[in-house]
């Protein structure tokens, strides 16, 4: 079944994530978190949400132990307090290059034993499921 499909990859792809991680003690959702906001200097901490899978009290959570670990840093909006947004510490920007390599090796060991034509058919089959479920999903 699909859905089995989709969890498999799930729960194996980040524990095996998690494993390339642990050398910098960080996780998955630490690493997404500071891959998107190196893409996005500044992004709210609302914005995060989506990409990590879980409510908006964890994603605070999260934010707050990364700050703790000066991976993060948390501004309040100018023109409303209530929101803030994140950018990379000096600390979290020299893990960039690391932290690209690994998503790089990650994404290797993902797609060994398969042909650039294969993966660019999974890509495309993806792409589409991803826009069938959300409506506008963009890989």
């Amino acid at each position: 079944m699909f859905i089995c499909t989709i969890s498999v990859f799930h729960k194996y792809g980040k524990q095996i994530l998690d494993e390339m991680l642990q050398p910098l003690q960080l996780d998955w959702r630490s690493m997404v978190v500071l891959l998107v906001v190196d893409q996005v200097p500044g992004i709210s901490q609302g914005r995060l949400i989506p990409f990590l899978q879980t409510d908006k009290a964890n994603v605070a959570k999260l934010l707050k132990e990364m700050e703790e670990k000066d991976l993060l840093e948390r501004r309040e909006e100018e023109d409303d307090l209530r929101i803030k947004n994140c950018h990379l510490t000096l600390k979290s920007s020299a893990l960039m290059p690391e932290l690209k390599k690994i998503m790089k090796d990650w994404e290797e060991q993902c797609f060994s034993g398969i042909t650039e034509t294969e993966k660019d058919v999974f890509l495309k089959v993806s792409r589409q499921i991803g826009y069938n479920l959300t409506g506008n999903w963009k890989l």
